[in-house]
């Protein structure tokens, strides 16, 4: 069995588990609590997750370089960087802590809406636990540990879904629903921490003296300014759009209504398809650092050139069915058309978002931190005009505006960056004509709506259109020779070798045990 396609199946499989939990969690604080409460919940975690890029160092460095010793077969050095990570991110989570706690009643001035003060300052301690949290999974990423990697997101989703259902729903009167949901937050991060450690002990894993803090801080510094713009990026849009749209004639309570709407519905479906590529990214990153310490070139402009063409397949597979669909699905699973129609809107922004989730972690592999810097820079330069000036124009979707600009910028700029690295790529012919391809059959998926809505409704168009969509994509794909399935299925299956291996393997390990079973008899039957 080839092992990246089955480490890629696992990832997939875990990953889309987490994003459905997630998402499924989002429909039931949009139709629970209420497009203003998710925008509040929001607003304050996009602070959380800036402050959190402080503390959670660059997991893509520290992955890499166990990786490196992985391969040398040096554990006590692996130990001994996440020990060090370890100290690093959990210290500076101590002092944002104790900062933030003792300037609170200065936070007025950074929220638009003062309701998200008490919700920020719930989840605050989340920054301790994270901290802590991202260095233990990135020493299971580098030793490519997929399974324990990718279940304990699940698990961190599932504990936070379960204690916001208690906290949320009613079980503490004083809690509000947001408030539930951020302590929530904390709780399931608690336990989560937990239960990795655990499983990092039981791994092999052990706390040691550290060393390689100056190493991982070289390496991490432009990986974590990456983290920081990125969410620095975030934190604006979450604290300026609701201003500027209250600047344009909206209450507060409707600002921070229609920022729910997009953060906490349209995003998320916008981003769900990309869940499937990240998961593609998490798989490469070790093998594609590997390949690089090795010179081994060739290998990585083949494993560059599929993952194009499998983002390129999901993305344009999403974004006919998004386009034409969106209102339907914004009404099927938040009972919203408002944030359906944003989907519809921004669908386009799926091509530079998979674009860039492929080749900003190909870079990271081959250790070019600054080009990622760079090009992340170049995007947030592209943000913050349209953050300031468009919601007076366009309101809420300029949010969709600054969100493609910054990601077709970093996409550029890392594309270059490749070519320069790798040489040319190949297979761009078929990456290209799936996404045209799907421009048209969205435009058909588009006037078909209009026809359908009136006569089947909204769930009827829903289903039929994805059906006839899909269908056509696939046809498309098969008829054209764009991916061999047979290929494919040959790869991930299991061939008659490989449990023909399993066996000899068994056998061999049951050998032992025989020999052993024999000496104690024998043993036995001598004393008596």
């Amino acid at each position: 069995m080839n092992n990246t396609v089955r480490s890629f199946s696992i990832v997939t499989a875990f990953s889309v588990l987490t994003r459905l939990l997630s998402f499924l969690f989002k429909i039931w604080m949009s139709r629970s609590l209420g497009a203003e409460t998710v925008g509040i919940y929001q607003i304050a975690l996009s602070v959380i997750l800036l402050l959190f890029s402080l503390t959670a160092g660059a997991p893509t460095v520290l992955s890499r370089k166990v990786a490196e010793c992985a391969g040398r077969g040096d554990t006590a050095r692996q130990n001994a960087l996440t020990t060090a990570s370890l100290l690093i991110g959990g210290g500076v989570a101590v002092a944002l802590c104790v900062v933030f706690y003792a300037c609170s009643r200065f936070l007025g001035g950074i929220f638009a809406d003062e309701r998200c003060i008490p919700i920020f300052l719930i989840m605050l301690p989340a920054l301790v636990t994270s901290s802590l949290y991202a260095p233990l999974r990135s020493w299971f990423w580098g030793r490519k540990k997929f399974i324990v990697f990718s279940a304990t997101e699940l698990g961190d989703e599932a504990f936070k879904i379960g204690f916001s259902l208690l906290f949320a729903g009613g079980l503490v009167a004083s809690l509000t629903g947001a408030q539930g949901v951020a302590l929530a937050l904390v709780l399931s991060d608690v336990l989560s921490v937990t239960v990795l450690a655990v499983l990092f002990f039981k791994a092999g894993g052990r706390l040691s003296r550290p060393s390689g803090g100056k190493e991982l801080l070289s390496a991490t510094l432009p990986l974590s300014a990456v983290r920081i713009l990125t969410s620095l990026s975030a934190s604006l849009t979450a604290l300026v759009i609701p201003k500027r749209l209250v600047a344009g004639g909206m209450t507060v309570e409707y600002a921070t209504a229609q920022y729910g709407r997009v953060a906490g519905m349209a995003l998320p479906l916008i981003m769900a398809p990309v869940t499937v590529i990240a998961a593609l990214s998490v798989v490469l990153t070790p093998d594609i650092a590997e390949l690089a310490s090795k010179k081994r070139y060739d290998e990585i402009r083949e494993k560059v050139q599929t993952s194009l063409l499998f983002a390129a397949l999901v993305a344009s597979a999403f974004f006919a069915l998004y386009m034409p669909l969106g209102k339907e699905l914004g009404s099927f699973f938040f009972g919203d058309e408002v944030a359906g129609a944003f989907v519809s809107f921004a669908a386009v922004l799926i091509f530079p978002l998979a674009l860039n989730q492929v080749t900003t972690p190909v870079l990271n592999s081959l250790g070019m931190e600054k080009v990622t810097f760079a090009s992340c820079v170049a995007g947030l330069a592209c943000t913050l005009p349209c953050i300031f000036f468009l919601p007076s124009v366009i309101g809420i979707y300029a949010v969709a505006v600054a969100s493609g600009a910054a990601f077709a910028v970093t996409s550029l700029i890392n594309c270059i960056a490749l070519r320069k690295k790798l040489g040319k790529i190949g297979g761009t012919g078929k990456t290209a004509a799936v996404c045209l391809f799907s421009f048209p059959l969205a435009l058909l998926g588009f006037f078909s709506e209009r026809l359908l809505a009136p006569l089947v409704g909204a769930t009827g168009t829903l289903i039929i259109l994805a059906v006839v969509l899909a269908g056509l994509f696939a046809l498309f794909v098969a008829v054209f020779g764009i991916v061999d399935i047979k290929a494919f299925f040959a790869m991930a299956l299991p061939t008659r070798a490989d449990f023909s291996a399993v066996l000899a393997k068994r056998r061999k390990s049951a050998r032992p045990r025989k020999c052993a079973q024999k000496k104690r008899r024998k043993t036995v039957s001598t004393v008596y």
